[in-house]
């Protein structure tokens, strides 16, 4: 159980960080097909913590604390509870 919820919580954030990349490079670009704000905050939530962080501070994108505290935030609670589920899904394997 353990290994498919790792497995399954590295390809979502595989697919958080190329979203962080691609939303990155249309905003520097001042394109209007941006990647929505809510996708990317559902793609940390629901598995992509790892890769959304990542995203964040690789590409410097929604770390602005003062406008985007709520990325930076939710980033890191999805992180705390995705890892709490990889120790508890660790500790009832043993």
């Amino acid at each position: 159980m353990l290994k498919t919820y790792l497995i399954t919580v590295g390809i979502v954030s595989l697919i958080t960080f190329t979203a962080f990349a691609i939303d990155k490079i249309k905003s520097k670009k001042e394109t209007n097909s941006r990647v929505p704000e809510l996708a990317l905050l559902s793609m940390i939530g629901f598995g992509g913590a790892v890769g959304g962080i990542l995203g964040m501070y690789i590409f410097r994108h929604k770390t602005i604390f003062k406008t985007k505290f709520h990325f930076i935030i939710s980033a890191w609670l999805a992180l705390a509870t995705q890892a709490a589920i990889a120790i508890y899904l660790g500790w009832v394997t043993l």
